[in-house]
């Protein structure tokens, strides 16, 4: 029992390990501020650059479309809220019943 005094202790063991952190909207904020700024780009800096720019405007492409999408769905569904309100009206409202209960069978 008295020799354990006598014998160092075990240490637990230290790792230098320093964790990497990519931040790709630093990097493409990085390129662009070099491709606007006097200095000059280096041929795999101009190509992503481009590769950039050429992302950023299919994904502009992507949303105008969903956008044009959106607005035609909701023209449609507004057309059919119409003429059903005009059916509705011009037949009377007493048929609104008959259609509820075709509509549940």
């Amino acid at each position: 029992m008295a020799l354990k005094f006598f014998t160092p202790k075990i240490k637990h063991k230290q790792f230098s390990f320093m964790p990497r952190y990519y931040d790709e909207r630093k990097e493409r904020l990085e390129l662009k501020r070099k491709a606007y700024s006097d200095e000059a780009l280096e041929n795999d800096e101009r190509g992503s650059l481009m590769k950039e720019k050429l992302r950023d405007t299919w994904a502009q492409g992507r949303t105008r479309q969903q956008a044009n999408y959106q607005a035609n769905f909701r023209v449609i569904v507004l057309i059919v809220l119409i003429v059903a309100l005009g059916y509705f009206v011009l037949n009377g409202l007493d048929d609104v019943d008959n259609v509820i209960h075709k509509l549940m069978d």
